[in-house]
């Protein structure tokens, strides 16, 4: 219930600010604030998260986001200057409730076995790309009415909602934060060097994951859905099977692998780009690595960052991620006319990433002792 405004309120926002304004340049400037506006926001509220636990955190967050949402929703119809409504639109998206990363902290404490933790976060991202693949089509059927009005009100409820819920339970509320005896600056230096290897790793792999969305939609319009259905479809088929599997090779290893298979099966998709039909095979392969590879780069936190720091270093992946796709999605964009050389590029970006983990693969140790 968390997720779902994350997959609704981009598009939704488009929509309305377009059917308002009828200006595409001020309804993707407001789409874009928002996301702009949701990275800063995780990365705060992952700070403080470590600092005052998720429950006072996301309790402010979700009474502060469903207010500022509603806003939004009238100053857009009011037909308000578009200055405002990009103001609002980054301060909804700063505002949105950290629910997963609450949750990404939580599992540590709640299940102390590796293995049971591995099902955990195969579990949450697969829920997570469930309620991406459900938000855009609750958004579509909202705007069968004949009007985008009503998308952004039932995402502040959801998120009002979910907040809450989440913040309230029980586990949630008897989080406190960690006590430390290590200095500050020995914790930051604890983190520093593990996490740029995963950061950096997170941008190549987000900025590939853009550079495949434009390639995949400038080679196939009429199947882009298809596509990317397949792709989503493999993505839950393997964080599904990856959680269900005790695995006896450590997470670094792991990680590399899904990357080197994610490099291999877009090149395999570059090769089949000008056939057809092997195209949703391998976004179904692709979506099916991306998963795996996701996970155990999430799983390495536990063992290279104090606990007192998860938050913040998670929302740093997840933030990484976010501005990786956004120069993917430009730099294919000026690539769009050759739709081969862009998913080789992806393809070779994928297998730098690899190579850069594989260098960097004595900073994956643990750092917390």
């Amino acid at each position: 219930m968390g997720s779902l405004p994350i997959g609704m309120l981009t598009l939704g926002i488009l929509l309305l600010v377009r059917q308002t304004t009828e200006s595409y340049a001020v309804a993707g400037t407001a789409a874009g604030a928002f996301s702009f506006g949701n990275a800063l926001g995780l990365l705060i509220q992952g700070r403080l998260i470590d600092r005052h636990g998720p429950a006072r955190v996301l309790l402010t967050a979700a009474t502060l986001c469903p207010t500022l949402l509603v806003t939004l929703t009238v100053t857009i119809t009011q037909h308000a200057a578009a200055p405002l409504l990009i103001t609002l639109a980054a301060a909804s998206g700063a505002t949105l409730p950290a629910t997963v990363t609450g949750m990404r902290v939580l599992c540590p404490r709640l299940l102390p076995d590796p293995g049971d933790r591995t099902a955990a976060y195969a579990l949450l991202a697969t829920l997570f790309q469930v309620a991406m693949v459900t938000g855009p089509l609750l958004v579509a059927a909202l705007a069968l009415t004949g009007t985008a009005t009503p998308v952004l009100p039932t995402a502040a409820a959801l998120t009002a909602a979910g907040g809450l819920l989440f913040a309230t339970a029980p586990a949630v509320r008897a989080w406190s934060p960690p006590s430390t005896t290590r200095p500050a600056g020995r914790i930051r230096s604890a983190i520093r060097t593990p996490v740029v290897t995963l950061v950096l790793g997170t941008f190549g792999v987000g900025a590939a994951t853009g550079m495949l969305t434009v390639a995949v939609a400038a080679a196939r319009p009429a199947l882009a859905g298809l596509l990317f259905a397949a792709f989503a479809a493999g993505e839950l088929l393997g964080g599904l099977v990856y959680g269900g599997v005790r695995w006896t090779l450590p997470n670094p290893v792991r990680l590399i692998v899904g990357q080197c298979g994610m490099s291999a099966a877009v090149a395999l998709l570059a090769l089949s780009s000008g056939t057809g039909w092997p195209m949703p095979a391998s976004m179904l392969l692709i979506g099916a690595l991306t998963a795996p590879a996701a996970i155990a780069g999430s799983a390495l936190l536990d063992d290279v960052v104090p606990p007192g720091s998860l938050g913040r270093a998670y929302t740093m992946l997840v933030a990484a991620g976010l501005i990786g796709v956004a120069a993917g999605n430009a730099t294919a964009g000026r690539l769009a006319g050759d739709t081969r050389t862009t998913l080789l590029l992806t393809a070779v970006t994928l297998s730098a990433v690899a190579a850069w983990t594989l260098a960097r693969r004595r900073t994956l140790v643990s750092q917390t002792t």
